[in-house]
């Protein structure tokens, strides 16, 4: 995860399957649903969202249609310049 303030830049790598990911949402654990991250370059995700201070648990759809979601990747005292991994995925 890179960034400053409210924008947040993940980087998504071995999602196994397609592989190919073609949609990612964030949700934190203070905000009610999912936040539709935008591609930013290659496998980059961005938003610009206030999740400090909460865990943050992603959404990934792959290009085969498949739906991949990981709860709590990263803990709610998470930093920028820190690789969260997802425990959940089934691959």
């Amino acid at each position: 995860m890179e960034g400053r303030g409210f924008f947040i830049n993940v980087l998504i790598s071995n999602v196994a399957g397609a592989g190919d990911v073609t949609a990612v949402k964030v949700k934190g654990t203070m905000i009610g649903g999912w936040l539709s991250m935008a591609r930013n370059w290659g496998q980059n995700w961005h938003i610009s969202a206030d999740l400090n201070g909460q865990a943050l648990s992603f959404e990934l759809t792959t290009s085969d249609g498949v739906t991949l979601t990981s709860y709590n990747v990263a803990p709610k005292d998470w930093e920028f310049g820190r690789t969260y991994i997802g425990k959940q995925f089934p691959f």
